[in-house]
């Protein structure tokens, strides 16, 4: 049985864990740091998922945002499921508590962004509703 529900403090560990596998090594510390700036934006929220052992075996990073150019879209910021844990379903409960959590904040499209070498992602997210709805480049520039 997998138990869906907002992240704690005390799943930092597991959360950085997962952001390895994800490719962004995280640490406990940095982990904490960054849900307490989540939370105070007001805007997103972290959702866990526990799996029968109570472990966290993924996490979901869902916001909204205002823009000039839309209504405001909820946006699923980053998700990951543990490897050994992939393909149970875990996934598709994450996205609907997301799909869920932005419809209560009068959200109604939700969008997804994954890199382009992602192709499980990608086939992830088509079998769950979601469309390509273009290509972009994106660009970083170091500020600090």
């Amino acid at each position: 049985m997998t138990t869906i529900r907002a992240a704690r403090n005390t799943d930092a560990d597991a959360i950085a864990a997962l952001c390895g596998e994800l490719g962004y090594p995280a640490t406990r510390a940095q982990v904490v740091t960054r849900l307490a700036a989540i939370r105070a934006r007001g805007d997103a929220d972290v959702i866990v998922a526990d799996g029968p052992s109570g472990s966290v075996v993924g996490w979901l990073h869902v916001g909204t945002g205002a823009s000039l150019t839309g209504d405001g879209d909820g946006e699923i910021l980053g998700l990951v499921v543990a490897d050994g844990a992939r393909g149970d379903g875990i996934g598709a409960r994450l996205v609907a508590a997301a799909e869920d959590w932005a419809c209560a904040r009068g959200c109604r499209r939700m969008r997804v962004r994954s890199r382009v070498e992602r192709g499980r992602a990608h086939r992830f997210y088509e079998r769950a509703g979601y469309a390509r709805a273009k290509t972009q480049a994106v660009f970083d520039k170091g500020i600090g």
